[in-house]
């Protein structure tokens, strides 16, 4: 049975008629979305905006949907909020739940005021504690960043190299591979080596000064968190059997990574960097931001007033 007493009958969102520039991102009034019976009706107080998102901006239908990927009115991939009311055979959550997760597969992105998203799906509970400007920037950076980790064999005592180590998969990276015992390297520009090293890099290349493809160092892992390097290039840094990972392979989300950068959020093991918060009304100057290249950690969108 679902509540929808409280629950207003149209929300503001932003919205995308066809694929370009960010000054197509118009704020709309919509329809509220209606939970199907096994969904829950998360009440978004956070998003972001990534990478993913600009590059989805951009790409026309036909060529998204060859990729995979759903085309969307409204765009937006991560989200933190509140279940707001649930279908009548959604399980596992009540109302007034703190949850988060990602709009893969759904219908309806996240730069909206609510979201119907299947109970079962990517979506678990907030750690207590955590407040929804934390919660809202892990699921794509910090899943990326264990998914390939662990991909590449990181752990206890091994050496990582990690390219782009101060965005928003590279802030991730770098605290998860401390986690797991390795002794890290972080690539980054001259405004982010202290970033980089408050987080728990062992060493710090200043790519603007040093080229770690000259670095003579050796790594058993290489993971190039921003997809500008590749394995031709940085195969005479690897280790005997050490491997290459990049964020220009594909990866499929699960659930169970998803609870598992959930623990290291709980745990205090990762905790996101944000660089800017920007209202819901404006997305637009969001992506402007995130387009130039020069983000540090992760863009944060306030829908909660």
């Amino acid at each position: 049975m679902i509540d929808q007493t409280h629950q207003s009958t149209t929300m503001q969102a932003i919205t995308m008629k066809r694929a370009g520039s960010a000054d197509r991102l118009t704020l709309s009034e919509v329809p509220t979305p209606v939970p199907d019976p096994g969904d829950l009706l998360v009440r978004i107080h956070a998003a972001t905006v990534t990478r993913g998102d600009v590059v989805m901006r951009k790409m026309p239908k036909l060529v998204a949907r060859l990729f995979g990927e759903r085309p969307r009115t409204i765009p937006g991939y991560e989200y933190a909020g509140v279940v707001e009311s649930l279908g009548s055979r959604a399980e596992g959550y009540t109302v007034g739940d703190r949850v988060f997760g990602t709009t893969s597969g759904l219908r309806q992105g996240s730069y909206a005021e609510y979201i119907a998203v299947p109970a079962n799906g990517m979506v678990v509970s907030i750690p207590e504690g955590v407040g929804f400007g934390e919660a809202a920037p892990v699921p794509v950076g910090a899943m990326a960043a264990f998914d390939f980790l662990c991909l590449g064999g990181a752990g206890e005592r091994s050496r990582v190299l990690i390219n782009g180590a101060s965005g928003s998969v590279g802030t991730f990276a770098v605290q998860i591979a401390k986690h797991l015992g390795s002794h890290v390297t972080g690539v980054a520009g001259s405004s982010n080596v202290e970033l980089v090293a408050a987080l728990g890099a062992d060493d710090v290349i200043d790519y603007t000064k040093d080229d770690p493809v000259n670095s003579g160092r050796i790594f058993d892992v290489i993971f190039d968190a921003v997809g500008k390097t590749s394995e031709k290039q940085m195969n005479h840094l690897l280790a005997e059997g050490g491997r290459f990972v990049t964020t220009k392979a594909r990866r499929r989300e699960t659930r169970k990574s998803l609870l598992a950068v959930r623990d290291l959020l709980a745990s205090g093991a990762i905790t996101p960097v944000v660089d800017r918060t920007y209202a819901l009304a404006e997305v637009t100057e969001a992506h402007r931001h995130v387009e130039q290249g020069h983000k540090r950690g992760n863009i944060l969108i306030r829908i909660d007033g």
